[in-house]
């Protein structure tokens, strides 16, 4: 199996506080990997660095072979354009703790937004996507539902379908159920 995340001697600090020190990980493709710890350990940052959403102080991460924040040449890495950035990120769903969907925007046009606007993916077709892929994780019905009208297991389920439309090679779970009411674990698990 190849390795699909890579990720070598990573630090991330803020301010004084030492959040990942020398984190050292393998992650080979096909492979669902656990990050445990307490609050405050770190998990939710080590997510973030992944895909960029954090920048490492120090040490490299790559996903599939390809720095998601750098380009590489030679021995050194040169920060890319946010531009080039976005769209290195698209190889990578992820699914925050705390929904993060857009409350303007129908659930479909959740699920498509990303597919047509960072992938020009035609609308049509990332609509047919999206319409499978809720009717996958059991909305087909709340398509034309706004965020606020869900419940909170609705809304991350709405989460899942909206990071499984970019068609990703790796899925990043921030604590998924961890913003939810304990009966609703279950619906999203």
């Amino acid at each position: 199996m190849t390795v699909m995340v890579d990720i070598r001697s990573v630090h991330k600090s803020f301010g004084p506080l030492d959040v990942l020190k020398g984190i050292d990980l393998q992650v080979r493709t096909g492979e669902v990997t656990v990050v445990l710890g307490p609050s405050g350990s770190g998990k939710s940052t080590l997510l973030r660095t992944i895909n960029h959403l954090e920048k490492a102080d120090r040490g490299e991460i790559t996903v599939d072979g390809t720095p998601i924040g750098y380009r590489r040449a030679g021995d050194r890495l040169h920060e890319l354009p946010e531009r080039e950035v976005l769209r290195r990120r698209t190889k990578i769903g992820f699914v925050f703790q705390s929904f993060n969907l857009f409350p303007h925007l129908t659930v479909l046009d959740n699920v498509i937004e990303a597919p047509v606007s960072a992938l020009k993916r035609p609308r049509k077709e990332a609509e047919e996507d999206a319409r499978r892929l809720l009717a996958r994780v059991g909305l087909a019905d709340k398509s034309a539902a706004y965020p606020r009208q869900l419940s909170g297991g609705q809304q991350q389920r709405v989460a899942i379908a909206r990071a499984l439309a970019l068609k990703p090679r790796l899925l990043l779970f921030d604590e998924p159920t961890s913003a939810l009411d304990p009966e609703l674990v279950g619906e999203v698990l």
